[in-house]
């Protein structure tokens, strides 16, 4: 694997474990967070738990190739962050959200992607 795939794995693997574990929490800014975007506090701490198994699932994979079973796991871990995170950029769009409000959901979804395309190419 790549330096540049791995720093990026290593990056995304600590901002979704802090992301995962704010929601799971639930301090006041995520209660605000899950009202303002119509999320009840068990879904919105479900949320937070997916953000968390996709974290250690990028961390756990970060040194796999081909098609191992830890491979494919970071590869999963990795496409399902992307889904979340595109999920997420239609939550905040559909409650009118500028796009400065919800930047980092986009960024982190793109960072995502671009993990499993440098893992997928090499």
């Amino acid at each position: 694997m790549s330096a540049v795939a791995v720093l990026l794995t290593l990056i995304l693997f600590f901002a979704f474990l802090a992301s995962g574990l704010q929601k799971v929490i639930f301090n006041p800014t995520m209660s605000h967070s899950a009202d303002h975007l119509g999320f009840t506090k068990s879904a919105y701490q479900r949320v937070g738990g997916l953000e968390i198994a996709g974290a250690v699932g990028l961390l756990i994979g970060v040194a796999a190739w081909g098609a191992s079973f830890w491979a494919i796991l970071n590869d999963a871990a990795a496409l399902g962050l992307f889904l979340l995170m595109l999920r997420s950029a239609v939550s905040h769009v559909r409650t009118g959200d500028r796009t400065k409000e919800f930047a980092a959901v986009v960024l982190l979804g793109v960072l995502a992607l671009l993990e499993l395309i440098l893992r997928l190419a090499h």
